[in-house]
């Protein structure tokens, strides 16, 4: 029997309030002070309020814990004490602490502006906790706009209020002058310049018009970069050495369309790394290997996947393989490929297989307990080949695959129920479009019943429920798998509705 799951969106409220200030009479006096309040009756309360007798009767209900309730009852300020205006002394006092986070919301040129509006204004950029560094239209030239960032983050590393947080965000439509050359001098000068100012997080974001060979074109950094203090780094669009050794409170990583010409990424503190569109070596492997990663995504990046080495620490898992990736076989039969009759080309790719009798990905990834896998059916070879040395995934939870875990009678998706042994739920995304020939027959030689009772839930969703789901069901029952635990979402594809709908199937 199938147990059908069914659901449907629901419309939320806005997150978004705007609260209503009440107006009193306008006092002519102090515009900041409260209106002259209407009579009120005993504490505090209006005697035209319909609350002041429910507020009364609720107080009388209050439990007394040893005299406390009385005691806090007696001491409570009245409403007419907390309606009285602040003084001058303590609006200054706020008024200094708020006008500095204001200011951090413009960008660079626009906060320093703000120096001219009054004579306690003329300080108040230097002390905002973040600065944001953007197309200016009123300079002319590339070095004009050099000198401007350069002099002020040399004002804000001499200055006494520190600097939490530093953006670069230089989109090439927004500047009228030389981008290029603007985009160097920050690339090369002033991300470190911004790190000495002590910043807890940094992001620069680069936005060419023509991302494909921008990064490729920029020099490579002379050194590494060096913080004691940044924790936090989002790069777009830049070229990359991977070497952050000399920042031992990096946690947060994150990178972007970014050119990784290195060998290891380097790093004893980085707990969040996401790679997404990077580009990395065509010829060998980057390795990872770092010893307190918790999360980990590396979706849609070019040339091959990296070795991922020692990841002791790591809990979750994203990898998705997209169509420009470096592993792939261009022979005729690739299937042979991944036996021990390889092509050429594919012993070249794979030429230390043999040595390490290890997996490129699946080792490194082992101690992962939610794990998503994720590639197109034509662009999953990296995966496939893996399946050779995969080892046991002992804290693997929740496992998600989609279209490419339909090959050799599912064998990738037995074979990982089988090497999980705490595995609770396993989802299958099957939304890519059918071909017949995604469910290859003949070439699965794993042992039928041989999958643990620890399996509690399988999950399967599709557009519609086709020859492909009707097979995946009667491979799913043939190693022991419970039609009772197995739901199927089917999408709902009409218009305006992105819902999943209850479906029924016959396995006959």
């Amino acid at each position: 029997m199938i147990v059908l799951a069914q659901y449907r969106p629901t419309r939320c409220a806005s997150p978004w309030f705007k609260p209503k200030l009440s107006c009193g009479k306008k006092n002519s006096g102090n515009p900041l002070a409260p209106s002259s309040p209407r009579r009120t009756g005993r504490k505090g309360l209006r005697r035209d309020s319909p609350a002041s007798g429910t507020a009364n009767r609720s107080r009388s209900k209050l439990p007394c814990v040893h005299g406390r309730a009385q005691d806090a009852r007696r001491n409570a300020p009245s409403v007419e004490a907390n309606t009285q205006a602040p003084s001058p002394a303590e609006m200054d006092g706020l008024l200094d602490e708020i006008l500095p986070v204001i200011v951090s919301f413009l960008p660079a040129h626009d906060a320093v502006r703000t120096c001219v509006l009054a004579k306690r204004w003329r300080h108040v950029w230097t002390s905002a906790p973040a600065i944001r560094i953007t197309a200016i239209k009123g300079f002319r030239s590339a070095d004009q706009f050099n000198r401007f960032v350069d002099r002020l983050l040399l004002q804000r590393r001499q200055g006494l209020c520190p600097l939490e947080s530093c953006e670069f965000h230089m989109v090439e439509t927004d500047f009228e002058f030389d981008w290029s050359a603007c985009v160097e001098h920050v690339y090369l000068h002033n991300l470190q310049s911004a790190l000495d100012c002590h910043v807890q997080a940094l992001r620069c974001h680069f936005m060419p018009t023509n991302p494909t060979d921008f990064a490729e074109d920029l020099q490579e950094p002379t050194a590494p970069f060096l913080s004691n203090h940044i924790q936090r780094l989002q790069l777009s669009f830049i070229r990359l050495s991977l070497d952050f050794s000399g920042c031992p409170k990096l946690v947060d990583l994150e990178m972007h369309g970014c050119v990784i010409l290195a060998d290891s990424i380097l790093s004893n503190s980085v707990q969040h790394l996401s790679m997404c569109c990077c580009q990395l070596y065509t010829r060998h492997r980057t390795s990872i290997s770092l010893p307190h990663l918790v999360r980990l995504d590396f979706t849609d990046c070019f040339g091959k996947v990296p070795l991922f080495e020692s990841l002791p620490s790591l809990e979750k898992a994203i990898v998705r393989i997209g169509e420009f990736t470096g592993d792939e076989c261009d022979g005729s039969d690739s299937v042979c490929c991944l036996q021990e009759n390889a092509c050429w080309e594919c012993r070249f790719a794979f030429e230390f297989d043999a040595a390490r009798r290890r997996s490129y990905l699946f080792q490194g990834l082992s101690r992962a307990s939610h794990l998503e896998l994720s590639a197109s059916y034509d662009h999953a070879f990296i995966f496939q080949r893996d399946l050779k040395w995969c080892p046991k995934f002992p804290m693997l939870k929740t496992l998600v695959m989609d279209d490419w875990c339909l090959d050799a009678d599912l064998s990738a998706v037995i074979l990982f129920i089988q090497q999980s042994p705490n595995l609770e739920k396993l989802t299958l995304e099957l939304f890519e479009e059918f071909d017949s020939s995604m469910v290859s027959e003949g070439s699965n030689h794993l042992l039928p019943g041989a999958v643990p009772d620890h399996l509690k839930m399988v999950e399967i969703k599709c557009e519609m429920v086709d020859v492909r789901v009707n097979k995946v069901l009667k491979i799913l029952t043939t190693y022991g798998i419970s039609l009772d635990i197995i739901y199927i979402r089917q999408a709902d594809t009409s218009p305006g509705c992105s819902a999943f709908v209850s479906t029924g199937f016959n396995l006959n």
